[in-house]
């Protein structure tokens, strides 16, 4: 779809939103939320099911696939929407495996240390490796350390000012980094402002090239405490072992479908959310509860008798977590096929209730957006549209330019339970998790 027909459907579409209808658009949209209030009861219950019966859906497993086969006969049986397929997709298969970390004082006192292996680390191949530590707080104090033959315990805190994504290149890059200076293994302090002994665990990279060594998570209490022994004995002594392994890549499935359009049903409007989840818990918010989201928002659309313009597709992939496969070959496949597409709304942010749409999008277009967005959601808890810079990186804008747009949920508490075993379903709030639906499908009936 080239970028002058896609800017002009936009316009009908913008415009036409406020237009006369049979329903106004204030109707149309206190009965969605009227009906996620009162009628919907398959979201939370949906929801539950998934987090309970098919946890730890790492791309390749088993309960991955089961998922998908849950969501497939949800969506065929009971929504009956119009289309349905798969697409295979290579995923790396990786084993978090039987992990130990233990601490040695010079006195001879020894205590475990609570840690979890980073996503796609190598182990020890269940042999003990013993090393005295290197801490460091900062990339800057890293690229001074003597590192070799040590085990660097990357401890720079996530803070309020100093978020997630400024703090994670401890996690992604440390072990590369680490490796690279003759460094052992590495320790990584957990990502969360909050202190306790639950690790959060993600993805690391290691440079094809480089040197492999393991990565493993400590919680944020473990890392408080083997800093101030660090300071008390520079001779103390951390023993890891882990039976973690990567093995040959396998083969997942990206889940799709969709309810197509009256008018123009060449035209897309997609939904997309990642189905795998790490190990270490039910995956409840991240990210089972966007994948429940876009699966009701068709529900809504069909119960509801709402006949969309255009085609509303969600897209269920796979290996968010590590390397986007599912994502980039669901964009080459969409690429192959000459798609067109309105704009992809990702959703990867918690069942925390909705706070807000990003959207990177023209600045002839986003005025007349938020203008709608702002009648219409504001009322219904939404704190801001924001217009946001195209996300690089991402497979659908990178090869087709299309517009990326993010749901924002209410992340307050997101990073106290995010890739960590508190991510279940038992911290789901039913109200604000349903609203959030709401709030999403009221924003694609408006973008329609």
């Amino acid at each position: 779809m080239n970028n002058m027909k896609r800017d002009f459907l936009l316009i009908l579409t913008l415009f036409a939103t406020l237009s006369c209808t049979k329903v106004t658009p204030e109707k149309r949209i206190e009965t969605i939320y009227n009906y996620f209030d009162n009628e919907n009861t398959t979201a939370l219950s949906t929801l539950e099911t998934v987090s309970n019966n098919y946890p730890a859906r790492m791309s390749g497993s088993q309960n991955n696939s089961d998922a998908i086969d849950y969501f497939t006969l949800i969506l065929g049986n009971d929504i009956k929407v119009d289309n349905i397929w798969y697409q295979d997709v290579t995923v790396p298969h990786w084993l978090p495996g039987e992990n130990s970390v233990s601490c040695k004082l010079s006195d001879g006192t020894t205590h475990g240390i609570t840690a979890v292996p980073v996503g796609l680390s190598v182990g020890t191949d269940g042999n003990d490796l013993t090393a005295n530590i290197v801490e460091v707080t900062s990339r800057e104090a890293f690229d001074k350390a003597n590192v070799k033959g040590k085990i660097v315990l990357f401890n720079e805190p996530m803070t309020a000012e100093n978020g997630y994504g400024k703090a994670r290149w401890q996690r992604t890059q440390g072990a590369a980094l680490a490796g690279a200076k003759g460094a052992v293994a590495v320790l990584v302090r957990s990502m969360t402002t909050l202190t306790n002994d639950d690790p959060h665990t993600g993805s690391t990279r290691y440079d094809s090239t480089g040197v492999q060594i393991p990565a493993m998570a400590i919680s944020t209490q473990a890392a408080d405490k083997l800093s101030e022994e660090l300071k008390k004995d520079g001779r103390l002594k951390v023993t890891i072992n882990s039976t973690a392994k990567r093995l040959e890549d396998t083969i997942g499935r990206n889940l799709v479908a969709e309810i197509v359009g009256k008018k123009t049903p060449e035209h897309i409007i997609l939904l997309s959310a990642h189905l795998d989840s790490w190990f270490n818990s039910q995956g409840a918010q991240d990210n089972a509860a966007s994948c429940v989201t876009a699966v009701e928002v068709l529900r809504a659309f069909k119960k509801l008798k709402i006949k969309p313009n255009n085609t509303i597709r969600i897209l269920l992939y796979q290996d968010e977590e590590c390397f986007l496969s599912g994502m980039k070959e669901y964009a080459k496949i969409a690429k192959e096929k000459n798609e067109e597409y309105l704009f992809d709304l990702e959703m990867d942010s918690g069942a925390g209730g909705p706070k807000s749409f990003r959207l990177a999008e023209k600045d002839i277009f986003f005025p007349k957006i938020k203008e709608i967005t702002d009648q219409y959601l504001t009322p219904y808890g939404i704190e801001e549209i924001t217009q946001v810079e195209e996300r690089k990186g991402w497979p659908l804008s990178d090869s087709m330019k299309i517009p990326y747009y993010g749901y924002v949920s209410n992340t307050d508490h997101y990073f106290d339970i995010h890739h960590s075993s508190s991510d279940n379903f038992d911290k789901i709030d039913p109200a604000a998790f349903k609203k959030g639906i709401a709030t999403v499908t009221a924003f694609v009936y408006l973008m329609d």
